[in-house]
């Protein structure tokens, strides 16, 4: 985190602030933009390293912990919601969120990682609920995220998950 992500999120934040576009990173990708696990378009991830300019090194690192944090929260609610709308418990729910948004592979220090697992049940729960909207924009918010393995595999389900949901099955 602090060797790689935090250098790019803050060379992201100093690009935006000063009113341009991120085109070069001088510490580690020539190419910044074309490397989707740097998180680049993402935009929790933009806003968060455009305010983490104007803070001194260790509160921007802070805010990029906070940011990562928030998503850990998301992917609780979310599961929690997702699991209770599928008829279970109260309980049963509450012990999903706390699993499944904590198991090893989301606590990782890569943002992309986090912040991609973290838009997962939103959008199985919204293809369940076959809300096109909510749907979309946690798609895109999965894809925009960076890291396309966790978003690849979950398209087909959440696509099985809206047909089961059109047929009443």
């Amino acid at each position: 985190l602090l060797e790689q992500v935090f250098p790019s999120w803050l060379h992201l934040g100093r690009s935006l602030r000063s009113g341009r576009l991120v085109v070069a990173d001088p510490y580690y990708y020539a190419d910044y933009p074309s490397y989707p696990f740097l998180s680049s378009f993402y935009p929790p991830h933009m806003v968060s390293a455009w305010l983490g300019s104007f803070l001194p090194l260790n509160q921007a690192f802070c805010l990029l912990c906070l940011t990562m944090v928030s998503h850990y929260w998301l992917a609780s609610v979310s599961v929690y919601i997702l699991v209770l709308n599928m008829g279970n418990a109260p309980l049963v729910a509450g012990l999903a969120s706390v699993m499944l948004s904590s198991m090893p592979y989301t606590m990782k220090q890569n943002g992309s990682i986090i912040y991609t697992t973290a838009w997962v049940p939103v959008y199985l729960w919204a293809a369940s609920a076959q809300d096109i909207w909510l749907s979309g924009i946690s798609l895109g918010m999965m894809l925009l995220a960076g890291y396309w393995p966790i978003a690849l595999y979950t398209i087909p389900i959440g696509c099985v998950l809206w047909l089961i949901g059109s047929t009443g099955i």
